[in-house]
């Protein structure tokens, strides 16, 4: 009878301490065929109403990290590490679902090796609030990185050269005068008697140089 009042104890202490700390064991998303559909995520807690999870509560996300020297030899401790918030949308027997509200900076928290909400992070309800605003679906990255509606985009053009380099200069050549036909004709006529006229000078030097000898 001992035996069966201590198993029951125990098995009770392992029930109430996992439900105590409900974690995200699956994260499934859906498959878009158009660009215009919205993009889901949603996040399985193993958790019920039990808990205090009802529809439009954001709670949040940690991770426990185990903490180890540099050689990972010993292991000095855990920490849990806030990660970001859910938003739970439904609530079953034994599960909730949650879709992501917000991820939290990393500037005043310990950095995560994985960025974003995974399985096995565990859900604290700590400073939990209730938000009835309705979500905004997210699209395609294609589509959320578009232009916006309304915005200029300012293109500079930069036209064509239309300079164009001067040629260099042709070096300069002495002109050629040109002789017409009557020019030419004259210039032979005038020729042997310019031939004849010195010739005539010559034969009268020699005259006169030899009559100077005689004498």
């Amino acid at each position: 009878m001992m035996k069966i009042f201590i198993f029951a104890l125990l098995t009770g202490m392992t029930l109430q301490s996992s439900a105590a700390e409900p974690i995200v064991v699956d994260v499934r998303r859906n498959i878009t065929l158009a660009e215009d559909d919205p993009v889901y995520k949603d996040f399985y807690i193993n958790a019920d109403a039990s808990l205090g999870l009802k529809k439009n509560m954001v709670v949040t996300a940690v991770r426990k990290i185990n903490i180890r020297d540099a050689s990972g030899a010993s292991a000095v401790g855990e920490i849990l590490v806030p990660v970001g918030q859910l938003k739970i949308i439904a609530v079953y027997d034994r599960v909730a679902v949650a879709r992501e509200y917000s991820l939290l900076s990393r500037d005043d928290l310990p950095m995560l090796e994985q960025i974003g909400i995974m399985t096995g992070d565990r859900i604290d309800t700590k400073g939990s609030f209730i938000d009835n605003s309705k979500p905004k679906p997210k699209r395609k990255v294609a589509e959320e990185t578009s232009t916006l509606p309304g915005t200029t985009v300012a293109v500079a053009m930069i036209p064509a050269s239309t300079t164009t380099l001067a040629a260099p200069p042709a070096p300069a050549t002495a002109a050629v005068p040109v002789e017409s036909a009557d020019q030419k004709a004259n210039t032979m006529l005038k020729a042997p008697a310019a031939r004849a006229t010195a010739g005539e000078t010559l034969e009268k030097t020699a005259d006169s140089g030899d009559n100077t000898l005689h004498e």
